[in-house]
């Protein structure tokens, strides 16, 4: 029982770390890009902004998936917030009577 609460803590720096790298990096490395470069990557943010810096969240969040690390962090981020609910609901639910 304690190893799997030992895995939760774990996972949370190491999502951290992982966040990073995947969604933050590449919205900086989105927002230096040239203008030519970055605007036939965008889904939801218009064609006409004037800078790359003002994409929308759920673009950077589309184009980090291409990084297999994004996959990684959110399946950890699941982890960290549905375990805890699992882990709550199972004595819940299964507490003798």
């Amino acid at each position: 029982m304690k190893k799997r609460w030992l895995i939760w803590l774990l996972s949370i720096p190491a999502f951290m770390v992982i966040y990073l790298e995947s969604f933050f990096t590449e919205g900086n490395a989105l927002a230096y890009n040239s203008q030519a470069e970055c605007i036939p990557k965008f889904i939801f943010t218009p064609k006409t902004v004037q800078y790359c810096s003002e994409v929308y969240p759920i673009d950077v969040f589309l184009i980090a998936l291409k990084n297999p690390l994004s996959y990684i962090c959110i399946i950890l981020g699941f982890f960290i917030i549905f375990y805890p609910v699992f882990r709550l609901s199972k004595s819940l639910l299964y507490r003798p009577k």
